[in-house]
């Protein structure tokens, strides 16, 4: 009997269309799109430093327009 196996769902990138498997990405929570690793966090660095942080993640036009920039 297998217990940890891996999910059947897949979803498909609001942005590039591409489709990625659960853990691989995520939704925007300010604009609510499903997006990969690459259009949720923007790059690595900004990646690790949201899974420090703890705070919810954000896409990287959503962090520009809260900004002010």
């Amino acid at each position: 009997m297998r217990v940890f196996r891996q999910s059947d769902y897949k979803w498909q990138c609001d942005s590039c269309g591409l489709y990625f498997n659960a853990g691989k990405g995520g939704v925007c929570r300010s604009c609510k799109r499903a997006l990969c690793s690459t259009h949720l966090y923007g790059s690595l660095f900004d990646r690790l430093k949201n899974s420090v942080s703890g705070k919810e993640a954000r896409c990287p036009e959503c962090r520009q327009r809260s900004s002010g920039s």
